[in-house]
Protein backbone atom coordinates (compact mmCIF):
# COMPACT_ATOMS: atom_id res chain seq x y z
CA UNK A 1 0.00 0.00 0.00
CA UNK A 2 3.52 2.26 0.89
CA UNK A 3 3.93 2.52 -2.99
CA UNK A 4 1.09 3.93 -3.93
CA UNK A 5 1.49 7.29 -1.88
CA UNK A 6 5.19 9.32 -2.39
CA UNK A 7 4.85 10.96 0.98
CA UNK A 8 2.02 12.03 3.40
CA UNK A 9 1.08 15.46 1.54
CA UNK A 10 -0.27 12.93 -1.10
CA UNK A 11 -1.83 10.64 1.37
CA UNK A 12 -5.51 12.37 0.77
CA UNK A 13 -5.36 11.80 -2.85
CA UNK A 14 -7.34 9.29 -4.32
CA UNK A 15 -5.73 5.96 -4.52
CA UNK A 16 -5.76 3.37 -7.10
CA UNK A 17 -5.18 -0.31 -7.24
CA UNK A 18 -1.50 -1.14 -8.31
CA UNK A 19 -0.56 -3.79 -10.71
CA UNK A 20 2.85 -5.75 -10.17
CA UNK A 21 5.87 -4.25 -12.79
CA UNK A 22 9.16 -6.11 -12.93
CA UNK A 23 11.89 -4.13 -11.98
CA UNK A 24 14.03 -3.29 -14.72
CA UNK A 25 16.70 -1.20 -13.16
CA UNK A 26 19.72 -3.83 -11.78
CA UNK A 27 22.49 -2.53 -9.99
CA UNK A 28 24.31 -4.07 -13.02
CA UNK A 29 23.00 -1.51 -15.29
CA UNK A 30 24.57 2.04 -16.25
CA UNK A 31 22.71 4.98 -15.34
CA UNK A 32 22.43 5.77 -19.38
CA UNK A 33 20.96 2.23 -19.68
CA UNK A 34 18.28 3.04 -16.84
CA UNK A 35 17.24 6.71 -18.25
CA UNK A 36 16.95 4.80 -22.10
CA UNK A 37 14.49 2.35 -20.13
CA UNK A 38 12.84 5.28 -18.15
CA UNK A 39 12.34 7.32 -21.16
CA UNK A 40 10.87 4.54 -23.07
CA UNK A 41 8.41 4.12 -19.66
CA UNK A 42 7.51 7.91 -20.25
CA UNK A 43 6.81 7.24 -23.74
CA UNK A 44 4.73 4.32 -22.73
CA UNK A 45 2.93 6.65 -20.01
CA UNK A 46 1.99 9.55 -21.43
CA UNK A 47 0.31 7.25 -24.39
CA UNK A 48 -1.57 5.79 -21.49
CA UNK A 49 -2.82 8.98 -20.02
CA UNK A 50 -4.77 9.91 -23.24
CA UNK A 51 -7.02 6.56 -21.85
CA UNK A 52 -7.65 8.12 -18.76
CA UNK A 53 -10.02 11.36 -17.36
CA UNK A 54 -9.27 13.26 -13.89
CA UNK A 55 -9.54 16.35 -12.24
CA UNK A 56 -7.37 19.53 -12.14
CA UNK A 57 -7.25 22.05 -9.60
CA UNK A 58 -5.31 24.79 -9.76
CA UNK A 59 -4.68 27.97 -6.94
CA UNK A 60 -2.76 31.13 -7.66
CA UNK A 61 -1.96 33.39 -4.91
CA UNK A 62 -0.50 36.65 -6.19
CA UNK A 63 1.74 38.38 -3.72
CA UNK A 64 2.67 42.01 -3.12
CA UNK A 65 6.82 43.25 -2.10
CA UNK A 66 5.62 42.90 1.51
CA UNK A 67 4.73 38.74 1.22
CA UNK A 68 1.27 39.29 2.01
CA UNK A 69 -1.17 37.81 -0.26
CA UNK A 70 -3.37 40.02 -2.70
CA UNK A 71 -5.64 37.95 -4.44
CA UNK A 72 -6.21 34.42 -5.68
CA UNK A 73 -7.29 32.89 -9.21
CA UNK A 74 -9.02 29.02 -8.99
CA UNK A 75 -10.23 26.27 -11.30
CA UNK A 76 -11.22 23.14 -10.86
CA UNK A 77 -11.48 21.51 -14.08
CA UNK A 78 -12.54 17.88 -16.04
CA UNK A 79 -9.35 16.94 -18.17
CA UNK A 80 -10.17 14.07 -20.90
CA UNK A 81 -8.75 13.29 -24.00
CA UNK A 82 -10.10 12.83 -27.65
CA UNK A 83 -9.89 10.50 -30.73
CA UNK A 84 -6.70 11.79 -31.49
CA UNK A 85 -5.09 12.57 -28.20
CA UNK A 86 -6.17 16.24 -27.79
CA UNK A 87 -6.85 17.28 -24.62
CA UNK A 88 -9.78 18.90 -23.69
CA UNK A 89 -10.85 20.56 -20.38
CA UNK A 90 -14.08 20.93 -19.15
CA UNK A 91 -14.05 24.14 -16.42
CA UNK A 92 -16.20 23.13 -13.40
CA UNK A 93 -15.19 25.97 -11.00
CA UNK A 94 -13.51 29.25 -12.09
CA UNK A 95 -12.91 31.86 -9.48
CA UNK A 96 -10.65 35.46 -8.90
CA UNK A 97 -10.50 37.94 -6.51
CA UNK A 98 -6.87 39.09 -8.03
CA UNK A 99 -6.42 42.69 -7.85
CA UNK A 100 -7.42 44.72 -10.53
CA UNK A 101 -4.31 45.60 -12.23
CA UNK A 102 -3.80 41.44 -12.63
CA UNK A 103 -5.35 39.21 -15.47
CA UNK A 104 -4.85 35.36 -15.41
CA UNK A 105 -6.56 33.21 -17.78
CA UNK A 106 -6.29 29.61 -18.80
CA UNK A 107 -3.41 29.95 -20.98
CA UNK A 108 -1.46 32.11 -18.91
CA UNK A 109 -2.29 29.03 -15.47
CA UNK A 110 -1.52 25.80 -18.24
CA UNK A 111 1.85 28.11 -19.12
CA UNK A 112 3.21 28.43 -15.70
CA UNK A 113 2.36 24.91 -14.53
CA UNK A 114 3.20 22.51 -17.58
CA UNK A 115 6.62 22.60 -16.62
CA UNK A 116 5.84 21.50 -13.33
CA UNK A 117 4.34 18.12 -14.98
CA UNK A 118 8.06 16.43 -16.18
CA UNK A 119 8.13 13.48 -17.87
CA UNK A 120 11.56 11.70 -19.02
CA UNK A 121 10.77 10.61 -22.54
CA UNK A 122 12.80 10.36 -25.60
CA UNK A 123 12.40 13.79 -26.56
CA UNK A 124 13.46 15.36 -22.88
CA UNK A 125 16.42 13.46 -22.90
CA UNK A 126 17.22 15.23 -26.45
CA UNK A 127 16.67 18.71 -24.71
CA UNK A 128 18.10 17.62 -21.37
CA UNK A 129 20.89 16.64 -19.43
CA UNK A 130 20.65 14.50 -16.73
CA UNK A 131 23.42 13.55 -14.86
CA UNK A 132 23.33 9.98 -12.03
CA UNK A 133 23.26 11.08 -8.09
CA UNK A 134 22.89 7.96 -6.80
CA UNK A 135 20.34 5.94 -4.94
CA UNK A 136 17.69 7.16 -1.99
CA UNK A 137 14.91 5.22 -0.20
CA UNK A 138 11.56 7.67 0.17
CA UNK A 139 9.24 5.78 2.00
CA UNK A 140 9.20 2.28 0.58
CA UNK A 141 10.28 3.04 -2.78
CA UNK A 142 13.72 2.52 -3.92
CA UNK A 143 14.79 5.45 -6.44
CA UNK A 144 17.00 6.19 -8.73
CA UNK A 145 18.08 10.02 -8.15
CA UNK A 146 19.37 12.52 -11.63
CA UNK A 147 19.76 16.37 -11.72
CA UNK A 148 18.37 17.47 -14.77
CA UNK A 149 19.39 20.75 -16.24
CA UNK A 150 18.50 22.43 -20.11
CA UNK A 151 21.59 21.04 -22.70
CA UNK A 152 20.02 23.66 -25.28
CA UNK A 153 20.36 27.32 -24.88
CA UNK A 154 17.29 28.46 -22.91
CA UNK A 155 15.49 31.63 -24.64
CA UNK A 156 15.32 35.10 -23.66
CA UNK A 157 12.06 35.57 -21.01
CA UNK A 158 11.10 38.36 -22.27
CA UNK A 159 10.48 36.61 -26.53
CA UNK A 160 9.55 33.57 -25.28
CA UNK A 161 7.16 32.23 -22.70
CA UNK A 162 8.80 28.28 -22.69
CA UNK A 163 10.36 27.23 -19.11
CA UNK A 164 12.13 24.60 -18.80
CA UNK A 165 13.57 21.97 -15.25
CA UNK A 166 16.61 22.93 -13.35
CA UNK A 167 16.58 20.46 -10.29
CA UNK A 168 16.45 16.91 -9.05
CA UNK A 169 14.15 14.03 -9.99
CA UNK A 170 13.71 10.65 -8.37
CA UNK A 171 12.66 7.48 -10.60
CA UNK A 172 10.88 4.63 -9.40
CA UNK A 173 13.25 1.46 -9.68
CA UNK A 174 10.56 -0.69 -10.14
CA UNK A 175 8.11 0.89 -12.37
CA UNK A 176 11.08 3.39 -13.78
CA UNK A 177 8.94 6.34 -13.60
CA UNK A 178 9.38 9.93 -11.84
CA UNK A 179 7.58 10.04 -8.80
CA UNK A 180 9.33 13.10 -7.28
CA UNK A 181 10.87 16.54 -8.50
CA UNK A 182 12.32 19.35 -7.20
CA UNK A 183 13.98 22.49 -8.93
CA UNK A 184 13.60 25.85 -10.69
CA UNK A 185 11.81 26.88 -13.58
CA UNK A 186 14.18 28.22 -15.88
CA UNK A 187 14.38 31.40 -17.31
CA UNK A 188 15.29 33.21 -14.28
CA UNK A 189 14.51 36.88 -14.06
CA UNK A 190 16.60 39.87 -12.85
CA UNK A 191 15.36 41.02 -10.04
CA UNK A 192 13.25 38.38 -9.00
CA UNK A 193 13.23 35.23 -7.12
CA UNK A 194 13.96 32.31 -8.61
CA UNK A 195 10.84 30.44 -9.27
CA UNK A 196 11.28 26.95 -7.43
CA UNK A 197 8.08 24.22 -7.02
CA UNK A 198 8.08 20.56 -5.51
CA UNK A 199 5.99 17.45 -7.57
CA UNK A 200 4.98 14.62 -6.39
CA UNK A 201 3.18 11.78 -8.61
CA UNK A 202 0.82 9.07 -7.58
CA UNK A 203 0.42 5.19 -8.84
CA UNK A 204 -2.47 4.15 -11.21
CA UNK A 205 -1.88 0.60 -11.99
CA UNK A 206 1.45 0.50 -13.13
CA UNK A 207 2.18 3.79 -14.12
CA UNK A 208 2.67 7.58 -11.75
CA UNK A 209 1.14 10.18 -12.99
CA UNK A 210 0.82 14.06 -11.56
CA UNK A 211 -0.60 14.43 -8.28
CA UNK A 212 0.58 17.06 -6.33
CA UNK A 213 2.26 20.55 -7.04
CA UNK A 214 3.49 23.38 -4.79
CA UNK A 215 5.44 26.35 -5.77
CA UNK A 216 6.45 29.96 -5.50
CA UNK A 217 6.96 31.03 -8.79
CA UNK A 218 6.62 34.20 -11.03
CA UNK A 219 3.97 34.54 -13.86
CA UNK A 220 4.07 37.10 -16.51
CA UNK A 221 0.83 39.73 -17.16
CA UNK A 222 1.24 41.93 -19.77
CA UNK A 223 4.22 43.80 -19.83
CA UNK A 224 4.93 43.22 -16.32
CA UNK A 225 6.22 39.54 -13.97
CA UNK A 226 4.33 39.12 -10.36
CA UNK A 227 5.16 36.58 -7.77
CA UNK A 228 2.61 34.25 -7.03
CA UNK A 229 2.31 30.74 -4.66
CA UNK A 230 1.03 27.75 -6.77
CA UNK A 231 -0.98 25.07 -5.97
CA UNK A 232 -1.56 22.01 -8.15
CA UNK A 233 -3.58 18.92 -7.42
CA UNK A 234 -4.68 15.71 -9.84
CA UNK A 235 -7.12 13.87 -8.61
CA UNK A 236 -9.81 10.67 -9.68
CA UNK A 237 -7.98 9.45 -12.35
CA UNK A 238 -9.59 7.21 -14.47
CA UNK A 239 -9.88 5.10 -17.57
CA UNK A 240 -12.04 6.23 -19.93
CA UNK A 241 -13.45 2.83 -20.88
CA UNK A 242 -13.69 2.34 -16.79
CA UNK A 243 -17.60 1.10 -15.67
CA UNK A 244 -19.01 2.35 -12.51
Amino acid sequence: MMRNVVFAMAACLIIAAIAPWPSHASQKESPSEILAAAAERGRALVAALRGYSYFAEVTIQTVSQADTITGKYYRFSRISFDRDGGQQEKVIENTSTLPKDIYIGTEDANNLTRVYEFIVTPETLSIYEMSYVGREQIDELNTLVFDVRPKIKVPDSNKSRERYLKGRVWIDDRDLCVVKIVGEALPERRGHRTPKFETYFQNYDSFWFPAYTSAVDIIRTGDYFNPVVVNLRFTGYKKVNAKG
